[in-house]
């Protein structure tokens, strides 16, 4: 039986974030620090686009420790443990990312300005390499390329959704893409209970997101469920995913057993 897992390309966030007060000169090496740190980000997406793994992983490890806060590079440091198939390595990227988002979330529920402006600077970011991409040159036909694109408008999408949701107490649930993302580098260690839970995560913040309904489908029927594998098929075409022909042929083959 042949199973098709359309692996997520991932995105991630920070940890415990203690802010204090800081003197001017203090204040200015932050702000020089994080801008620094958007630099070794885009350099680790260039490497990580020429599949320069090695490369890319110490970018996004540099901006990373200037700004512990920034989200971004460690989506892309669990991107690159993925393409790597540093797959456990990929599980703790992700779950630190996810650590650092809830931190930021909670440090700016009480300044609705400064959450403004950290969604809107990532916003800038994931849009500036989704132009990048559907730029002339960028591959922009290749199945990965196509994949990468629909990944970053379903970032911006669900950013633009936080954007536009008021909250007083930092509860933001942890964003479709990253449990998606975590859920498939679980599935790579053969931690299925943690696959299935993370998919499920992912549809519960966005029903419509055709990939986790269809990599459910592909657990289900490892499982043994084929009637739940058919359900997240058809709940994966419904939203418009071009769900594997082969996993559709062995769930329909499973069922008629």
């Amino acid at each position: 039986m042949t199973l098709v897992l359309l692996c997520a390309l991932s995105v991630l966030v920070p940890f415990s974030v203690v802010r204090t007060t800081l003197p001017a000169s203090g204040t200015q090496q932050l702000e020089r620090d994080k801008a620094e740190a958007v630099q070794h980000y885009r350099a680790g997406q260039d490497a990580l686009r020429s599949e320069k793994y090695e490369e890319a992983e110490r970018e996004f490890q540099t901006s990373i420790k200037l700004d512990p806060t920034y989200e971004l590079p460690r989506y892309g440091l669990g991107q690159t443990y993925m393409a790597m198939k540093r797959y456990q390595n990929a599980i703790a990227a992700f779950q630190k990312c996810r650590d650092v988002f809830h931190a930021n979330a909670t440090a700016d529920s009480a300044d609705d300005m400064k959450r403004q402006r950290r969604i809107d600077d990532q916003l800038k970011e994931l849009e500036d390499q989704k132009r990048l991409y559907q730029s002339p040159g960028h591959g922009t036909g290749s199945p990965m390329s196509r994949q990468y694109v629909q990944q970053l408008d379903v970032q911006i999408n669900t950013l633009k959704e936080t954007r536009a949701r008021r909250t007083t107490t930092g509860d933001e649930p942890t964003p479709a893409w990253l449990s998606l993302a975590l859920g498939s580098a679980f599935f790579r260690t053969d931690q299925y209970a943690d696959a299935e839970r993370e998919y499920k995560n992912a549809i519960d913040v966005n029903p419509k997101l055709g990939e986790a309904h269809s990599n459910l489908a592909v657990l289900y029927l490892m499982a043994g469920r084929a009637k739940e594998a058919q359900t997240e098929i058809d709940a994966a075409e419904k939203a418009g995913f071009k769900v594997n022909a082969q996993l559709k042929e062995d769930v329909r083959a499973a069922l008629k057993k």
